[in-house]
């Protein structure tokens, strides 16, 4: 069985130190995860050998870099990368014009979106996506 290796972020690194915990627990999949608390240090890590990595799970609202342009610059490097973006911000409105959040990330095509907080199965679906 091969490693996958996966780089999660999260301004709030409690959150970003579960998730990690959570799929090297229940993850039928070995798995090597960095985590981090900055998406332009994840984003640097990943530029070292972005077909090394097999996932990305990005936090959606961050400062210095949003997890939708972090998606953007990911793919640049390795257009097959494998993202989930996470949010609590779902139904959310993004400014004026009633842009829903879920409407601007289904753009991006993201290989899953993950509501916080996290709902019972969504190990089940990262092993899913792992597994492609």
């Amino acid at each position: 069985m091969s490693v996958k290796k996966i780089l999660t972020v999260d301004d709030y690194p409690l959150a970003a130190y579960t998730t990690k915990k959570s799929i090297e627990a229940f993850s039928t999949h070995k798995c090597e995860i960095k985590d981090f608390e900055n998406s332009l240090t994840l984003l640097e890590v990943f530029k070292q050998d972005p077909e090394a990595i097999d996932m990305v799970i990005t936090d959606y609202e961050m400062p210095d870099l949003r997890g939708s342009e972090l998606i953007k610059e990911l793919r640049k490097l390795n257009p097959n990368i494998k993202v989930v973006v996470v949010s609590a911000w779902l139904d959310s409105i993004l400014g004026e014009d009633e842009h829903m959040v879920r409407k601007e990330l289904k753009k991006l095509n993201p290989d899953y979106i993950l509501s916080k907080p996290f709902p019972n199965n969504w190990i089940v679906e990262l092993d899913k996506i792992l597994a492609n």
